[in-house]
């Protein structure tokens, strides 16, 4: 396979405060800072281009849980959906569209992370303290409810990118997997633990065009040789710059994914590949989260399959990593806002 990129240590700050750039590259670890302000040539730019949100997807035994709070300049949005892995079932999917100010997204997904919701009896919260090393994350969202801690201490580093991405201007993203969770989750009063579980998450803090697609693969789970695995790939949008794996300790990047589907049925299964072939997977959904929407100003096609990965991961200096029906998602992507 090919010689994969070295990732560069992560900056503190997403702009360099000398040159009032964008500090561009492929990194290991989180940015401490991104603030994208500077950047917008206007605030009406940044009112209607940036884009800020913080996806997590929690694993278990049980459970695949997703959990999104959106903040769109002009508007907010959250989803959320927990799909049982032993019933191959959807126990709970909603989404709701809310006012801008009832959304906040900070501005680092490190220390001082926040991404809250609060809108009528609704709240979600996912919040990680300054000098502390846990994600705490809250949710009162129609039929559930979930507390749950996330432990970074000794999860691997995140994978961050900073990037050109036109017709926008720069996105910044951080992903990063293999949190340790305890908690504990109830839809409809059904009690399920969290604890033992996976957890990952997608900062994503973006000054993006007015129309933006891309499709993504993440999973969680354990290769066949008992090391857990976390998986990011993307095709499209920001590309090979955030795409890696992560095993036990180590974070590897990736080339950029491929993801084959069929549109007609995204319940079919799908082919998640990278363009170098290191990558071969294959994705059998068995439940789904979808929005389509068309608004004019506003249109979103958006579909993330939740289901299991099969396949090899294929690494420098090491056997292929096997994986057997690991949990995770697939998306595609494509909005106009």
């Amino acid at each position: 396979m090919a010689t994969m990129r070295k990732l560069l240590p992560a900056p503190d700050a997403a702009v360099d405060p000398t040159t009032h750039s964008a500090r561009l590259g492929s990194f290991r670890g989180t940015i401490g800072l991104v603030d994208l302000t500077s950047l917008a040539p206007s605030r009406r730019y940044l009112l209607f281009h940036g884009k800020r949100w913080l996806y997590l997807a929690m694993a278990s035994d049980d459970v695949f849980v997703g959990l999104a709070v959106v903040h769109l300049g002009y508007a907010a949005k959250l989803f959320g959906f927990v799909f049982d892995a032993r019933s191959k079932r959807m126990l709970f999917d909603r989404s709701l569209l809310a006012p801008s100010f009832a959304c906040v997204v900070g501005d680092t997904a490190g220390e001082g992370c926040e991404a809250k919701l609060a809108l009528g009896s609704t709240r979600v919260s996912m919040v990680r303290e300054r000098g502390s090393s846990t994600y705490q994350v809250n949710a009162r969202f129609g039929r559930l409810t979930l507390g749950a801690e996330l432990e970074a201490r000794s999860a691997p580093p995140a994978l961050s990118a900073i990037a050109q991405v036109p017709p926008g201007l720069v996105n910044v993203t951080e992903k990063r997997a293999l949190l340790d969770v305890t908690g504990e989750l109830s839809v409809d009063g059904e009690r399920r633990s969290l604890d033992g579980a996976i957890a990952g998450y997608d900062y994503t803090n973006g000054l993006l065009g007015r129309r933006t697609a891309w499709r993504w693969a993440f999973l969680l789970g354990r290769a066949k040789s008992g090391e857990r695995v976390g998986l990011n790939l993307v095709q499209g949008f920001v590309g090979e710059a955030e795409c890696g794996v992560w095993v036990d300790g180590e974070l590897h990047p990736l080339a950029e994914g491929r993801l084959d589907w069929d549109e007609g049925d995204p319940l079919a299964p799908w082919r998640v590949t990278s363009v170098d072939g290191g990558v071969d997977l294959r994705f059998v959904p068995a439940g789904m989260h979808a929005e389509k929407m068309n608004l004019g100003v506003i249109a979103s096609h958006f579909v993330q399959p939740v289901g299991t990965y099969s396949g090899t991961i294929a690494l420098e200096g090491r056997a292929p990593l096997v994986i057997e029906r690991a949990l995770g998602v697939t998306e595609d992507q494509d909005v106009k806002w």
